[in-house]
């Protein structure tokens, strides 16, 4: 092989897309990201739903169909493509690891819809759509609460608390307890079998010395 030879070969385009083809990719790229947007949005278990993060998981899919198109199209363009990718920095936080998972979705799905394997595409799409709105529906075994119990004036009745307590939980763990002359709060850890409702409230509050009753349920990796 001639020097033009490998010269034309890296500057010429191994892949020709044209318009239709193009246009093509990208639609099939467009819902695959809709399937992931729609997976996000039902299974987001967020008090405030980040509905701009959601749109950004298809535009990052459509990004990356848009970048290995360019690579695989010519060999000068790719290796130009990896020295300038190389030189950006991502530094923004990702909180929650659940939104990373889906980052790393959305990129894995622009891989395959770039190479044109559409059937590898919406199948693991669907697949793992499936698998995670399943598994977010299910309910775990135990629910965690962090139970607030306040009281004003007289001491709180520990035995009678307890019995009124206990009906309703697996497990107790007392966390903080605060008390002075006038005032006493017990915060405790609980775990229940179904989730807690207001019955649970009437009855602690029926306690002699407990002035208000108040719980937090825990969801994963913080407190809502």
């Amino acid at each position: 092989m001639s020097k033009d030879e490998i010269l034309s070969y890296f500057y010429t385009n191994s892949t020709n897309y044209g318009v239709k083809r193009t246009l093509i990719i990208l639609m099939c790229g467009l819902i695959t990201g809709m399937i992931i947007y729609l997976t996000y949005y039902i299974t987001s278990e967020k008090i405030v739903y980040n509905r701009k993060f959601n749109w950004s998981l298809v535009t990052m899919l459509l990004i990356t169909v848009i970048v290995m198109m360019m690579i695989s199209s010519n060999i000068a363009v790719s290796l130009g493509m990896v020295g300038a990718l190389s030189i950006v920095r991502f530094r923004t936080a990702v909180k929650d690891s659940r939104d990373t998972m889906f980052i790393f979705w959305a990129m894995a799905e622009g891989l395959c819809v770039s190479s044109q394997n559409y059937r590898l595409t919406f199948t693991s799409v669907l697949f793992i759509a499936i698998v995670l709105i399943i598994s977010s529906k299910i309910p775990g075994v135990w629910n965690r609460y962090l139970l607030i119990v306040t009281g004003e004036g007289e001491p709180i009745d520990r035995a009678e608390f307890q019995a009124k307590l206990s009906p309703f939980v697996v497990s107790q763990k007392l966390r903080t307890a605060n008390k002075d002359s006038a005032h006493e709060e017990l915060i405790l850890e609980i775990k229940t079998r179904g989730e807690l409702n207001l019955d649970v409230i009437d009855e602690l509050s029926s306690v002699s010395g407990i002035r208000s009753v108040n719980w937090v349920a825990e969801s994963g990796e913080t407190v809502g």
